[in-house]
């Protein structure tokens, strides 16, 4: 029983004198009659005294003879958009009774604020598609030569939770691998041999409180869509909606490249990072001092239409991106010839863009097949047998052009279709073992947010 209840309850044998001090004990003005076992019999107010007195009422009789029995009251547990109403048609204290009708709480309107919560914070983070440019946004290259990649990002997301804890342990479940890790310390994770991309996230991020860290996807490991980059936008996205002085865009991406391709060791490029961080169409450029993603406004029609021409297929091949990465670059390294090739594909790139922007679509697709005799001049490890096989399997259905997504030896293709072979183009794919993945375009890069526990 609440405070202001003892003060403002008054038993319904007591006097109506006594129903006078109560109220004037208080600065409400008013008094609840009660049974023994606190059942709201009714209210009377300092109004309800001065009026039974001017009718001859007794002071001494008990306080049920001048009490007002047509009340209004509130549930235990009311909203404060329903006690509001109620205050504003003129009551200044309202009874609030459990479900049996028991006096349990008043409400005044001096009524507190709901007390602070505890918060989780949830991101998500889309994966990316790219059309042309991947690899050269391998630092390797545009330390030297201009780079640009052309993208976009697609609705298959990497989700983050982030629980923060009462004590210092630190928790990681990844559900796409099974695997959890448990640290009894900030200290404990950066002092353990072998971490995890996520635990090597933490490292980086050095909170200062413990959590619970939960992560998971909407799309298969070694999918080439760019996954562990998604997952790792998403995990410092989580960390960042904590903070009080939030990253930019481009310090998160610029963070998810450190964690994942310096600290935690995956070969790669920068262009996934960017991609799943600012979200929709983008031109993104790499030069020695500073990389920019320039967004791409589509008139709706193309972004419609071109929509509807794509066609992406899993090929159920899991690929090591990071190893075909180091095998490029030590070919990069080696061979004047990579250069050429990687300088023909930003020229390409450019040329798609530029299709892509007036909705000159077959040209575009038409370029996804140039793109990918390019990316196969790479290096060996891009294709194979199986994967030529499904290829050419598409473009004998009707396939315009198409590409594999990633850096390549698995993981899924993206082909260009007209609407009217697509039918044969699914089908085709499927004979091959593969499986068409429904998709849409996804506008947003990195979203965050907080809710209560």
């Amino acid at each position: 029983m609440s405070l202001l209840v003892q003060t403002l309850s008054i038993n319904e044998r007591q006097s109506i004198l006594d129903a006078v001090k109560c109220i004037e004990s208080g600065n409400l003005q008013i008094a609840f009659v009660t049974t023994d076992d606190m059942l709201l019999l009714g209210v009377v107010t300092n109004g309800d005294v001065r009026r039974y007195l001017l009718q001859g009422g007794q002071t001494d009789l008990p306080v049920t003879a001048c009490m007002n029995r047509q009340f209004r009251a509130a549930h235990s547990g009311a909203t404060r958009e329903e006690l509001l109403k109620i205050f504003d048609l003129g009551y200044t204290a309202i009874p609030g009774l459990d479900a049996d009708g028991r006096l349990v709480e008043v409400y005044t309107r001096q009524m507190a604020a709901s007390a602070e919560a505890p918060v989780l914070a949830r991101a998500r983070a889309p994966v990316r598609m790219s059309f042309c440019g991947g690899g050269a946004d391998l630092t390797y290259f545009f330390i030297d030569h201009p780079a640009a990649v052309l993208s976009c990002t697609v609705g298959l997301y990497a989700h983050a939770t982030l629980i923060p804890r009462g004590d210092r342990q630190i928790r990681i479940f990844s559900e796409d691998l099974g695997r959890e890790e448990h640290y009894g310390s900030l200290p404990a994770l950066l002092a353990a041999n072998e971490k995890s991309l996520l635990a090597t996230i933490v490292a980086v991020i050095k909170p200062k409180y413990g959590f619970d860290l939960y992560l998971r996807s909407d799309f298969p490991v070694g999918s080439g869509l760019g996954g562990s980059s998604a997952a790792t936008i998403a995990s410092i996205a989580a960390f960042n909606e904590l903070r009080q002085d939030r990253w930019s865009t481009y310090e998160i991406a610029e963070l998810a490249f450190q964690a994942e391709r310096l600290c935690f060791g995956i070969a790669g490029g920068w262009q996934d990072q960017y991609a799943s961080a600012f979200g929709g169409f983008n031109l993104i450029e790499f030069e020695n001092q500073r990389n920019l993603v320039h967004p791409i406004r589509l008139e709706e029609a193309i972004r419609n239409e071109l929509e509807s021409c794509l066609v992406l297929c899993d090929t159920g091949i899991s690929h090591d991106s990071g190893r075909l990465h180091e095998l490029q670059r030590e070919e990069i390294e080696a061979e004047s010839s990579q250069n050429e090739l990687l300088s023909a594909s930003v020229a390409l790139c450019r040329r798609m863009h530029r299709y892509l922007v007036r909705g000159e679509l077959r040209d575009f697709g038409l370029c996804l097949d140039e793109a990918w005799q390019l990316k196969k001049q790479f290096s060996s490890a891009i294709s194979h047998g199986r994967l030529d096989t499904i290829y050419e399997a598409a473009i004998k259905a009707g396939a315009l052009g198409g590409k594999l997504l990633g850096a390549g030896g698995g993981g899924f293709f993206l082909f260009y279709v007209q609407p009217q072979d697509r039918q044969r183009v699914v089908h085709a794919v499927r004979a091959q073992g593969c499986q068409a993945q429904n998709f849409r375009f996804e506008s947003s890069g990195v979203t965050s947010w907080r809710t209560k526990i």
